[in-house]
């Protein structure tokens, strides 16, 4: 029997009702380790080209990582897959909290559901059994309430539920995932996945012990970081603010958005951030599973106005700065109800945030009126307007559902795709992190197979000081000095590409980089020995880093084959001007034709066409990914 994993994948074919058990070895595993590793091998192998997003050809995995559920501290996230309808790539977005330990327990290490249902439905998961069941009675349900519908229907309170919203079923192209009201698989629009399948959500009931080959390794190391990791200011801060203290540091060094990417500092950011936070919104610190750096927040409001339900959790930075200083709002409660609202029906606050500040900057320059917006005068910095957009997009109401197709298409309808305010890369809107100041988070915005993303790898402001944690800690990657945040050189490009792919394998494993160095505390060695105790594996670093390049490398020959090319790795305009503020205010921090010139040495560096994007045959071999050359070839001759 195998450890750590249960060594089962569940196929669920919606149209015909069918389930299906597929078992695989331990060559497998240690292959793909799991999560995404596992959705892009399903999604490379069974997603016809060229295919909609929403056609039931799609497929959405959502897998757990071998480490997922092992009781170990930020060992619990779980990734969903699928062809994204906000890109067309392939996509993944992994969330924590307690569904991924769960999905583990009742008897599967993922799920992959193919077709579509002809009605709502759910699928319940005990026991090493699925069956999948009637959901119509409420579909159009708030999360809250189908969690306690889905709990009551089948007897326990210990069921965990991942969901899409009604977001979700509307076809928001950025809808979420969420599993305890709190945890989201936020970006690339996978909820939306869900709902054009009719799946509104997924019910786990564990009730088997998943074995260990060493449990008293894995008691005596979580016992050692329980009473230690907040010893280490990265695991400190984390426990007091968790990310709710962003907005101050990154205003400090002029890297907050505000205003559309239009400025960088806020006057007064600490009126969004981790104090005053903790003193209007903070309810309680709330963990994901087995894990004791808290670094979620639970919030209470009582406002006849901005009145929160609890069970939804409190914005963290990235919502902060989308529904708040991104927006020029500072309106800490406000912010906080927009993420409620979000949260409720299963929207990502990023892509929301983001198409609200594009279609702001557009009322601004008098590219769309209030005739194209339904009599709404769309204006920076006005609360009551973001709360209720929020509102009509997720419900697809009025000017609402034109946003619900996200800024990309938003731009090509208004013919504005090559304006600088248009802040997407592949369709994605950016992440709240400016890369004029963080280059390294400018190179994963750029080429991440599935669009602007801030967590591909471990941020450039981690690296600034030899004697520091981080640059320590990644020394076995064969990262040796610190960087500076702002350059752009061969050591810049070379150390992402080392970072990429172990977060990847980070991942994969079903790991939280809060965890973990670089990020987080647990030495890359100790997370070694941890995993082999859970498996019994002898797997060394370079084995799951190789791992890790193995699913990015899947990602990246499925776009390839969707008619991707390096073309598509560019960054917005407005990011190659002169920092508007801050501590580099005037300064051009970086010029376009040096920062395409990175991206191409990127592709050089990993084994792709410089000029294509498309993985070279020997990379393909060296990973052990004949089968992916052998399906682009046979693209190539239809």
């Amino acid at each position: 029997m195998p450890e750590g994993y249960t060594g089962k994948i569940l196929h669920v074919d919606l149209s015909n009702r069918r389930i299906e058990i597929e078992e695989n070895n331990e060559a497998f595993y240690r292959s793909y380790l799991g999560g995404r590793g596992f959705g892009y091998h399903y999604l490379m192998k069974n997603v016809p080209p060229r295919i909609d997003p929403f056609s039931p050809e799609n497929i959405l995995v959502l897998a757990t990582g071998v480490m997922t559920g092992a009781p170990l501290p930020a060992a619990c996230r779980f990734a969903a897959i699928g062809k994204s309808p906000l890109t067309g790539t392939a996509a993944e977005s992994e969330a924590a909290g307690f569904f991924g330990p769960e999905l583990k327990m009742a008897g599967f290490d993922a799920v992959v559901f193919a077709g579509k249902s002809e009605t709502p439905v759910y699928l319940w998961v005990s026991g090493g059994n699925a069956e999948i069941k009637d959901a119509s009675h409420f579909f159009q349900s708030g999360a809250r309430e189908v969690e306690d519908i889905i709990r009551d229907e089948m007897g326990s309170k210990r069921i965990r539920v991942a969901q899409t919203g009604l977001a979700g079923m509307n076809r928001v192209r950025f809808a979420n995932i969420t599993n305890n009201l709190g945890h989201f698989n936020g970006r690339c629009g996978l909820g939306a996945i869900m709902g054009s399948k009719n799946l509104r959500a997924v019910a786990a009931l564990g009730t088997e012990r998943i074995t260990y080959h060493d449990p008293e390794f894995l008691r005596q190391t979580a016992q050692h970081y329980d009473k230690t990791f907040k010893n280490n200011p990265l695991g400190e801060a984390l426990y007091v603010y968790g990310t709710t203290a962003f907005p101050e540091i990154l205003s400090s060094g002029g890297a907050l958005p505000v205003n559309n990417f239009r400025r960088s500092k806020l006057d007064d950011p600490s009126v969004i951030s981790g104090d005053t936070y903790n003193e209007i919104l903070l309810q309680k610190r709330k963990g994901c599973y087995a894990c004791p750096i808290r670094c979620k927040r639970g919030v209470a409001l009582e406002d006849p106005k901005y009145g929160l339900d609890s069970r939804y959790g409190g914005p963290e930075y990235e919502t902060l700065a989308a529904l708040g200083s991104n927006l020029n709002i500072v309106n800490l409660k406000a912010i906080a109800k927009g993420n409620e609202i979000c949260n409720r029906y299963c929207m990502d606050t990023i892509s929301t945030g983001m198409t609200i500040a594009f279609a702001c900057e557009c009322y601004e320059q008098g590219i769309i009126t209030r005739e194209d917006t339904g009599g709404l005068a769309l204006q920076f910095g006005d609360a009551d307007l973001m709360v209720q957009l929020v509102e009509m997009i997720a419900r697809r109401e009025g000017f609402g559902d034109q946003l619900a197709e996200g800024s990309a298409r938003l731009a090509k309808q208004w013919d504005v795709e090559d304006k600088p305010f248009h802040l997407c890369v592949k369709g994605q809107e950016l992440s709240l992190h400016d890369p004029r100041v963080k280059v390294g988070v400018g190179m994963g915005f750029a080429v991440s197979p599935y669009g602007a993303d801030h967590m591909t790898a471990a941020h450039d402001t981690a690296f600034t000081d030899d004697e520091s944690f981080s640059v320590k800690s990644v020394k076995p990657l064969g990262i040796y000095g610190a960087m500076h945040p702002t350059d752009i050189t061969i050591q810049k490009v070379r150390n992402y590409m080392k970072l990429e792919n172990f977060w990847r394998a980070a991942d994969a494993l079903g790991l939280c980089v809060f965890g973990y160095a670089p990020r987080g505390v647990m030495p890359l060695d100790t997370m070694l020995q941890c995993l082999n105790a859970i498996t019994g594996w002898n797997a060394s670093l370079y084995e799951l880093v190789e791992a890790g390049e193995r699913g990015t490398m899947i990602a990246r020959a499925f776009n390839s084959r969707e008619g991707f090319s390096i073309k598509d790795d560019k960054l917005p305009q407005r990011l190659f001007d002169p920092k508007p503020d801050g501590p580099h205010s005037g300064k051009q921090i970086f010029n376009e034709a040096d920062f395409n010139r990175a991206v191409e040495l990127y592709y050089e560096m990993i084994g792709c066409n410089p000029d294509t994007g498309r993985p070279h045959r020997g990379r393909l071999m060296e990973l052990n990914l004949e089968w992916v050359e052998d399906l682009l070839n046979q693209r190539d001759r239809t």
